[in-house]
């Protein structure tokens, strides 16, 4: 049910957003994330934090505190655990050195507001409504005992603060935390959430 209230909640803020008057002006993003993995992801698949993460938004204004857009990326988990006997879907088992590996590339229609246009330091929220693309792989040994990839359901709401690099800069630095919703389902897992901060560099876009 709370998946169901972020995905709502993202939904509802990309639908207030299009109400607002246009102002006309795109702004890129890109940042670096690092991302911990919740849930059945974190207790069946990888349990350890991802530091290998880019994400890029591009956002078009249509006031001063809202603008719309898209948000693309990518976020590779991995562990590899110790050997040990492990029985396989056919009954029979193997000793072997077991490797998983995800990688989730977002593909997420994006709405920001911004609690303040003005000062050192400005708040933003964000919510982004979409999929994710996921690479799912697992191996025993150097062999592929897994290869799935899937378009799976994903909503991503997020907190952080802009920071100019002067006062009359429209370029600066993002700060920013967020949790991402990833519906999987596939024998023990059913979900691929996490948690995640990002920093990078905000900056307006123009001819």
């Amino acid at each position: 049910m709370r998946s169901y209230k972020i995905i709502m909640l993202s939904a509802l803020l990309l639908t207030v957003a299009g109400s607002y008057a246009q102002k006309g002006e795109f702004r890129g993003t890109a940042s670096y994330s690092a991302a911990m993995p919740l849930g059945s992801f974190k207790e069946n698949v990888v349990s350890k934090t991802s530091f290998r993460g880019v994400d890029i938004n591009l956002l078009y204004g249509i006031s001063d505190k809202v603008s719309v857009g898209f948000t693309t990326g990518y976020q590779d988990f991995y562990e590899k655990y110790p050997r040990q006997v492990y029985k396989l879907s056919d009954g029979s088992d193997v000793s072997a050195v077991i490797s998983n590996s995800v990688q989730q590339i977002p593909l997420l229609a994006t709405a920001r507001y911004n609690f303040m246009t003005e000062g050192a330091i400005r708040p933003y929220a964000l919510a982004g409504i979409g999929g994710n693309l996921v690479l799912n792989r697992q191996f025993l040994g150097e062999y592929t005992n897994d290869n799935t990839s899937r378009f799976a359901l994903s909503a991503r709401p997020e907190l952080g603060v802009f920071i100019p690099f002067g006062k009359e800069s429209e370029t600066g630095i993002n700060v920013g935390a967020y949790y991402n919703y990833v519906r999987y389902n596939k024998g023990d897992i059913d979900n691929m959430n996490s948690v995640g901060i990002r920093l990078g560099i905000g900056f307006p876009m123009r001819n």
